[in-house]
C-alpha cells in the first residue's frame, strides 16, 4: 500500500505558526484565511469534522483491516533516520486500537464519556488541526484517544512512502538493545536519558517514540495490561505525582525489558 500524499514545507510552516512560537504554545492560535486554504489543500489543516461514536469505531475498524502492522512498523523504523514524525506516529495509533472492540457507548464516572474507549457519542473531531500539529511536531501525543488514532491512520494510509532502507532499522535495534539492558528499577525517564545519544531529535520526539513502542506492546509492563493482547479499559496511574508518562509506559520498568511477542508481530525482521 503506497500513498500519494507528499510533504509540503509551506503547508507545514503554516500549521506550525498557527500553534507555536519561540515561547511555546500560542494562547490564541489563528490562521489567515488564504494561508488556511493553502494548508488545507496540502493536507496539513482541516475543516471541523463531527463523527459519532459508532461511526468513529467503524472507520477505525476499516483502517485496521486495510493497514498491515508491518507497514506502520516499517514507517516507524524509517522515521528514526528520515525524521518523518508524522509517519512515526502511526505505530502508536495502530497499537492503541489493535484490540479496540466494537461496542455501544457506556457512560461511566465521567459524564458523556464512554467508559470503554473514552469517547463521547456526541463529540467529534472538531479540532483536527491541533491533532495534526501534534502529529507533525512531535510524532503524536494522544495516541490512545481513538479520534486521534482515526485521524493519524487515515492520513497514514494516504501518505505511506516506499521503505527507505536499513538505516532507521539499525537505530531501532540500538534502541531495543538499550531498553532491554536497563537496570531492573529503571523508569521511562531513565530510558529517555539513555536514548539521547542514540535517537536523533529532542526529548519530546523521543518521548513520543517510546510511547509508540509502548502502545504497540514492545515496551510493555509485565504487571499491567497493555494494548497488544487486550484493550485495557481500566488504566490506573502510578502513585507518584511526578509520573507524566502515558499508560502503559508509565508502569514500565527496566526489568520488563522488551516484549518479544509484540516485537515479532510488528518487526519480524528484527525479532528473528
Amino acid at each position: 500500500m503506497l500513498g500519494t500524499w507528499t510533504p509540503d514545507l509551506k503547508g507545514q510552516r503554516i500549521l506550525f505558526e498557527t500553534y507555536w512560537s519561540s515561547q511555546g504554545w500560542k494562547s490564541n492560535p489563528s490562521t489567515p484565511a488564504d494561508a488556511f486554504v493553502y494548508a488545507k489543500q496540502t493536507g496539513y489543516m482541516f475543516d471541523p469534522l463531527a463523527l459519532s461514536h459508532s461511526e468513529a469505531l467503524r472507520q477505525i475498524a476499516a483502517l485496521r483491516r486495510r493497514i498491515a502492522p508491518t507497514e506502520v512498523a516499517t514507517a516507524f523504523a524509517d522515521s528514526l533516520a528520515n525524521h518523518r514524525l508524522d509517519l512515526r506516529s502511526a505505530l502508536g495509533s495502530y497499537g492503541s486500537v489493535l484490540n479496540l472492540p466494537d461496542h455501544k457507548p457506556k457512560i461511566g464516572r465521567v459524564p458523556n464519556e464512554c467508559a470503554i474507549c473514552r469517547l463521547s457519542d456526541s463529540s467529534g473531531l472538531n479540532n483536527l488541526n491541533t491533532l495534526s500539529f501534534e502529529r507533525f511536531k512531535w510524532g503524536g501525543v494522544r495516541h490512545s484517544n481513538p479520534f486521534y488514532a482515526l485521524h493519524d491512520l487515515s492520513r497514514f494510509s494516504d501518505s505511506l512512502p516506499r521503505p527507505t532502507g536499513g538505516e532507521g532499522q539499525a537505530v531501532l535495534v540500538q534502541v531495543l538493545q538499550v531498553a532491554g539492558n536497563m537496570a531492573p528499577t529503571d523508569r521511562p525517564s531513565d530510558l529517555l536519558k539513555a536514548l539521547r545519544p542514540i535517537l536523533p531529535g529532542n526529548d519530546h520526539e523521543r518521548r513520543a517514540a517510546m510511547s509508540c513502542l509502548s502502545y504497540a506492546g514492545v515496551l510493555q509492563p509485565n504487571d499491567h495490561e497493555g494494548f497488544f493482547e487486550a484493550y485495557p479499559i481500566r488504566r490506573e496511574d502510578p502513585p507518584e505525582w511526578k509520573n507524566d508518562w502515558p499508560y502503559p509506559l508509565s508502569w514500565w520498568r527496566g526489568r520488563d525489558g522488551i516484549n518479544s511477542k509484540a516485537l515479532k508481530f510488528y518487526f519480524p525482521d528484527i525479532a528473528t
